[in-house]
């Protein structure tokens, strides 16, 4: 016979369960709680940060144009850094596998029912892009590095990452039961003296982003490749959004500093550049076999719809020559960076399209308000805890779709936004650095060094 629950207030606060007489704490208390106690938005601010951060978007959602609430908006938030979501090829590649075998086959996991020829084919074509002896697709990018990162590390094991290091990433790394050491972001001479620390007993491996996607700086990986050389640990890089944006070829921030070989894992996600899902990673064939076989997120999820794999399959192919397209997002890029350096805004570091407007307290969620309702311009306000506590920023991302005109227009919008809502995002602001993705995770852990 099922147990009946009952569920009181503590005076002291938060919440205990009554089960069968006895009173035990409720793991549901922290959910009780949070919007009243702990949600990044104040009393003040919670109407307009449930509005901007639970905003719904219409299907297609790419594209500098998108249709918003029964009018046409201009869009500057998606990742589609190359148009490949709508690219009419890659559609009507993806349309036509479904068509033939439905939006989910093939059924099952990998090691089951769940492998096709396709999969097989992808995995050869991601190879051969990222310069690899073999690859290995995932359904979600997330679990491309929770998977990998979690097999390939163990308990006795460290791993070294930077402060900034996606939270999949982070995850991995908490899965594998590996002990978990973090260095200043970007900082060679941080990492150093991590590596210092180590016990030389112990496998050790690097973990970094190659781009960071709030901050949109490039990892130094000539310096991280010539430290883990030095002190004989592995690399793993994440290039999710350097990969198609990144290097003469898109093949990513290692390419533009020809340290591709030097690279011992190659990660990313087809969910940016390429248009597409899933993810991947690349490395030497003993590496993938092994991965293969003990990756949690692989063996036990459902493999990539055979639609899906052809998409990517043909947006690999587009990418790998869209240099046209790369041009223009740099090129839209370097002009959206330019224009707001001129008004003093602060866009911190970043060396890619990615540019973070930033702000303190929560004023990015009312200049995000004001563009949707008044100047029908879409762009994503991003909060804590992707950024630090009392600092929220614009991430603003210009594509290759976009042109001169839209650029111009969003500048000139975002400083009339901005003086309407009585907010401030000149060099004063420049002290604000954002703290890139899930760093709450892991801020005191830096005193390890």
């Amino acid at each position: 016979m099922a147990c009946s629950l009952s569920r009181a207030e503590r005076p002291g606060g938060g919440s205990r369960v009554y089960w069968e007489g006895l009173s035990v704490p409720d793991i549901f208390d922290k959910c009780f709680r949070f919007r009243k106690d702990h949600w990044i938005a104040g009393t003040a601010d919670r109407p307009v940060a449930e509005r901007v951060l639970f905003d719904v978007m219409p299907i297609r959602n790419a594209g500098p144009w998108v249709e918003y609430k029964g009018r046409r908006i201009l869009q500057f938030s998606s990742n589609d850094y190359l148009g490949m979501s709508v690219h009419p090829e890659i559609i009507a590649a993806a349309a036509e596998t479904a068509a033939e075998y439905g939006v989910g086959a093939p059924m099952g996991a990998r090691p089951l029912t769940g492998t096709c020829e396709l999969h097989l084919e992808l995995e050869r074509k991601i190879a051969e892009f990222k310069g690899t002896q073999a690859a290995l697709s995932f359904t979600i990018g997330a679990g491309a590095m929770m998977g990998a990162v979690g097999s390939l590390a163990q308990p006795g094991d460290i791993l070294i990452m930077d402060q900034y290091a996606h939270a999949s990433l982070v995850c991995g790394g908490r899965i594998s039961g590996a002990t978990i050491r973090y260095f200043r972001h970007n900082d060679p001479e941080s990492l150093e003296r991590v590596l210092m620390r180590c016990d030389p007993g112990k496998a050790r491996m690097i973990i970094v982003d190659g781009v960071y996607s709030m901050n949109g700086d490039i990892a130094p990986l000539p310096e991280i490749c010539d430290l883990k050389e030095k002190y004989g640990a592995r690399l793993f890089v994440d290039d999710a959004h350097g990969n198609g944006v990144c290097g003469e070829t898109g093949r990513g921030s290692a390419e533009i500093f020809g340290v591709e070989e030097r690279i011992d894992v190659h990660a990313g996600t087809f969910s940016k550049a390429f248009g597409t899902a899933g993810g991947f990673v690349a490395a030497d064939q003993d590496v993938m076999f092994y991965i293969r076989n003990t990756a949690p997120t692989l063996l036990f999820t459902k493999a990539t719809a055979a639609c899906v794999a052809t998409a990517t399959l043909k947006s690999i192919e587009l990418v790998s020559r869209a240099h046209d397209r790369r041009e223009a997002a740099w090129r839209n890029a370097n002009h959206l960076q330019k224009e707001l350096a001129a008004r003093g805004v602060d866009i911190g570091e970043t060396r890619t399209p990615i540019t973070p407007v930033r702000f303190a307290g929560n004023d990015a969620l009312h200049v995000a308000d004001r563009l949707r309702s008044e100047y029908g311009i879409y762009v994503s306000a991003v909060v804590y805890p992707a950024v630090s506590k009392g600092t929220t920023i614009l991430r603003v991302v210009p594509t290759a779709m976009h042109s001169e005109e839209n650029i111009t227009y969003l500048v000139e919008s975002l400083e009339a936004a901005v003086a309407e809502c009585g907010s401030s995002i000149k060099d004063d602001a420049a002290a604000l650095r954002n703290d890139g993705n899930g760093v709450q995770m892991r801020r005191t852990s830096l005193n390890r060094e």
